[in-house]
């Protein structure tokens, strides 16, 4: 059975302004680490300072671990929080399609790769929320030219 779960069309009341300050922060630590230590230890340092704040979040959503729909629901709610349009056109028990219309890291285009950016918080969420067995690929970008940044997320 395929669930199809839109979250944050661009004409939702619910939906908040994409937090600037909130993005600007970490695009800065970001750039601060990659000065001092290099691109992949700002990377690896990255992950673990996405990983803390997302775990914070995610646990304070109450969520079912493993639950294709609710990693849709948790993941969306918080992204809709800081202002993210983003939508899940497929969650299924095996995959789920995960896009992002708005870019969270604008000012980070130029300064490291999309995909290696993107691995240091979907892997995470992938592990997270839906457990070892989950994992993603990176199919559209944003910074390539895409209309979105789609990450498809399945079970193996």
């Amino acid at each position: 059975m395929q669930f199809s779960l839109k979250i944050l069309k661009k004409e939702d009341k619910d939906m908040k302004e994409y937090n600037a300050a909130f993005f600007g922060l970490y695009e800065n630590v970001f750039m601060v680490l990659k000065k001092t230590f290099g691109e992949e230890r700002a990377l690896d340092l990255f992950r673990q300072i996405m990983e803390r704040g997302l775990k914070k979040a995610y646990d304070n959503s109450g969520f079912t671990r493993g639950d294709p729909q609710d990693f849709a629901r948790v993941v969306g709610e918080r992204d809709r929080n800081v202002g993210l349009h983003v939508e899940f056109p497929e969650v299924t028990k095996d995959r789920i399609i995960y896009r992002f219309y708005t870019d969270p890291f604008p000012g980070l285009r130029d300064k490291v790769k999309g995909k290696k950016l993107d691995g240091t918080y979907m892997a995470f969420k992938a592990r997270y929320l839906l457990g070892e067995d989950w994992a993603y690929e990176t199919t559209k970008h944003l910074w390539g030219g895409d209309k979105f940044t789609e990450h498809v997320i399945t079970r193996s």
